[in-house]
């Protein structure tokens, strides 16, 4: 269960990672020339870059969320194909070991 735990927490930590990345990405795409005075309080500071990240953070997410069905649907086709081929080489494998086990048993 330990390696599990570690597993996920690393996936989660990388899924977190490349999240900000591209979160990060979304605000210099839509600032080119850097954040302005967004609030119109007359300067630029955090709170316009907050502004500029919670506005980048919904279309990075909308994005994804119009992405994500595609992608669910691709995972599950591939997935089947996978079990598939599995299935159908597993069987070829299960009857190589026992035809060698049997020659092996029966002195060929």
């Amino acid at each position: 269960m330990g390696f599990l735990k570690r597993l996920l927490g690393f996936g989660t930590t990388v899924a977190g990672t490349v999240a900000a990345v591209k979160v990060s990405e979304k605000v210099k795409e839509n600032n080119p020339n850097g954040v302005q005075d967004v609030n119109g309080d007359g300067k630029v500071d955090y709170k316009d870059y907050v502004i500029e990240t919670k506005k980048a953070a919904k279309e990075t997410y909308d994005e994804f969320m119009q992405k994500a069905p595609g992608v669910v649907a691709d995972a599950k086709e591939k997935g089947a194909q996978i079990y598939a081929d599995a299935k159908e080489k597993g069987a070829e494998i299960y009857e190589d070991a026992k035809k060698t086990v049997q020659e092996t048993f029966s002195g060929k």
